[in-house]
């Protein structure tokens, strides 16, 4: 597996139907995936924006991946337009998000940024981060995914976030 990086890719939706929106995002990710397969639990959370939006389903999901960050960055924004996003502006409500959070042990500026840079501060990203990988060592910091969400914790109180199971009327 040399040639193969572990990516983890965060998705989220606040427009109906949300779970069915994920459910398709996962699958236009699982047909670039390279096998080792992991997703967290869908959490429905509060926004981070604009008032007025409604509460968005969010979920990671990691794989192996084999090509390069800017590939794997294309694929993302074409299936965000395949799967119906619309453009609204930055952090506005959406059909459909995937952002790259990590790609392997890259750190790279420009477009794509990586790792993520909201990671350290996104309840919405460490707890499901956490759920499925949390040895994982953050490149910039050298802290665990377990590390960074206890840090961010000390910060901010806790969001209790609400498990979904299946799609909701």
């Amino acid at each position: 597996m040399d040639s193969l990086d572990r990516v983890f890719i965060a998705l989220g939706s606040n427009l109906a139907p949300r779970f069915r929106r994920l459910s398709e995002g996962r699958d236009m990710l699982s047909r670039i995936s390279s096998g080792g397969w992991m997703e967290s639990p869908i959490y429905e959370t509060p926004p981070v924006g604009p008032e007025g939006q409604g509460p968005y389903f969010n979920q990671v999901v990691s794989f192996w991946y084999d090509g390069d960050p800017k590939r794997l960055l294309h694929y993302l924004k074409g299936a965000e337009l395949v799967l119906g996003r619309k453009p609204r502006g930055h952090w506005n409500s959406r059909e459909i998000d995937l952002d790259l959070l990590y790609f392997g042990n890259k750190v790279m500026g420009g477009r794509p940024t990586i790792p993520h840079v909201e990671i350290p501060n996104r309840q919405f990203v460490l707890v499901p981060l956490n759920d499925i990988a949390p040895d994982w060592v953050d490149p910039l910091s050298n802290c665990t995914m377990k590390e960074l969400l206890s840090q961010l914790l000390q910060k901010e109180e806790k969001i209790e976030f609400r498990t979904i199971t299946a799609e909701e009327p």
